[in-house]
């Protein structure tokens, strides 16, 4: 009795660290995501530079285009809730109601730096299979932003 007792409560421990790092594994994609894409409000849209956003990611430095969405985090964290606080949409793709401010930016031709466009846009979010954005999908331009 006592070593079944033994067993069973080794694999209860054993599932439960394996539960937590699938649940880490899950959020992984998410961080990554509001890392990569996301900038916040608390700074005014104008403000951001992509010379500045494309060079203080590492991850991001060897590409020649990239597209930041201007959105509090909130915001993001239910894009992919579907009407009631507990349902999730989960690996499935879900178009925002409202157009977002958009900042793309675009390697220029000598290498030395990005160039910008501003603009409002419709954006189609993947919901990934626990149930929260992990990447943009399409874009549909509404109009520019000026400066």
């Amino acid at each position: 009795m006592a070593s079944s007792l033994k067993i069973c409560g080794t694999l209860l421990a054993l599932l439960c660290i394996l539960c937590r790092l699938l649940v880490y594994r899950k959020y992984v994609s998410r961080r990554e995501f509001m890392k990569q894409h996301h900038i916040s409000p608390s700074q005014d849209f104008n403000e951001y530079k992509c010379n500045v956003l494309m060079k203080e990611q590492e991850a991001l430095k060897d590409k020649s285009s990239h597209v930041f969405i201007y959105i509090s985090w909130y915001k993001i964290q239910h894009i992919c809730i579907n009407g009631n606080w507990n349902g999730r949409y989960r690996n499935t793709y879900v178009w925002v109601q409202n157009a977002l401010k958009v900042l793309k930016c675009h390697q220029e031709n000598d290498n030395n730096g990005y160039s910008e466009s501003r603009s409002f846009n419709y954006i189609e979010f993947h919901c990934g299979m626990d149930g929260y954005v992990d990447s943009i999908e399409d874009l549909k331009l509404v109009g520019p932003i000026s400066d």
